[in-house]
């Protein structure tokens, strides 16, 4: 509906997405200084204040459907760069990494580090093309499984979105005080290596080397993005949630596999997923509510 409020026209993944904005803002400004490090992340942070309230101005406008398709998925589009963005600030707490914390969990749970040891175990052509397929699919289904509810379920599409970046939001800030970069860091080569074995796994060398960066590995955003995606599919679109689950189980397993991850990351990835989904979800609420009544209000 054209001429629609300002205030009617925002959506709760705007609030989220300057909420990041400002959280991060805050800790650089606070724990980094004024260094001119973090020139160039509070201009991007500026430009996407200024991008969020540009989306809201033009749906109240205009409010079409490309319009409104930009302005849902748009926070989906800039996860890569504050993704990466994390390696640039985890070090202004810890000036080290921290995989010897993660190493010493995993020798002392398993009594040697599993992420050097799979691809030795399982070399096979075959097997390796199978991981790295499931690892590659990661890489389709945040924006695949959002672009499915906007066709299917249109009217949940807002809060599957908001649930998405929420929790990667926070997965981010967890990224940045307590980093861990993974095996394929952590180990020098060859043992942070994993061979070429064929198109997928040439596939997800190539993604990457230009979206991949040290940081990250602990908990596994992965697998508990999964986690999250297999719940909400169960609940609303059934025949989606059988689709991810054999691309779950290869994931698993592909993260450690291809020393992305430690199991550790794993496993704090499970556990870690229901308790930042349910408060995700008390955001939106909360959120949603707040807005509701400020519309009525103004």
């Amino acid at each position: 509906m054209a001429g629609s409020s300002f205030t009617n026209s925002i959506k709760t993944t705007d609030v989220i997405t300057v909420l990041y904005m400002v959280i991060t803002a805050m800790y650089m400004l606070v724990f980094g200084g004024l260094s001119e490090l973090f020139v160039i992340p509070m201009l991007i942070r500026l430009l996407v204040v200024l991008f969020v309230w540009a989306v809201i101005y033009l749906q109240r406008t205009w409010n079409n459907n490309w319009i409104n398709f930009i302005h849902l998925f748009y926070p989906i589009l800039m996860l890569s760069y504050f993704y990466g963005e994390t390696a640039l600030i985890n070090h202004i707490i810890f000036s080290n990494n921290l995989d010897p914390i993660i190493y010493n969990w995993e020798e002392a749970l398993f009594g040697f580090q599993p992420s050097l040891e799979f691809s030795i175990k399982f070399p096979q052509y075959w097997f390796s093309e199978i991981l790295h397929f499931g690892y590659f699919s990661y890489y389709l289904l945040t924006f695949g499984i959002s672009l499915i509810f906007f066709i299917y379920k249109p009217d949940m599409v807002e809060k599957v979105i908001f649930l998405v970046i929420t929790f990667l939001f926070i997965n981010y800030l967890v990224f940045i005080v307590f980093p861990v970069v993974g095996p394929q860091y952590y180990f020098s080569p060859p043992f942070s290596e994993v061979a070429d074995s064929g198109v997928f796994s040439r596939a997800v060398k190539l993604v990457q080397f230009y979206g991949e960066h040290p940081t990250g590995a602990f908990p596994s955003s992965h697998v508990g993005l999964v986690v999250i995606f297999l719940y909400i599919s169960y609940c609303n679109i059934r025949w989606l949630f059988w689709v991810i689950i054999p691309l779950f189980i290869l994931i698993l397993f592909a993260t450690v596999y291809i020393k992305a991850h430690y199991v550790v990351d794993v496993f704090a990835g499970i556990i870690s997923a229901p308790i930042v989904y349910y408060f995700s979800l008390i955001l939106f609420k909360q959120i949603n509510f707040k807005l509701s009544n400020f519309s009525n209000i103004v």
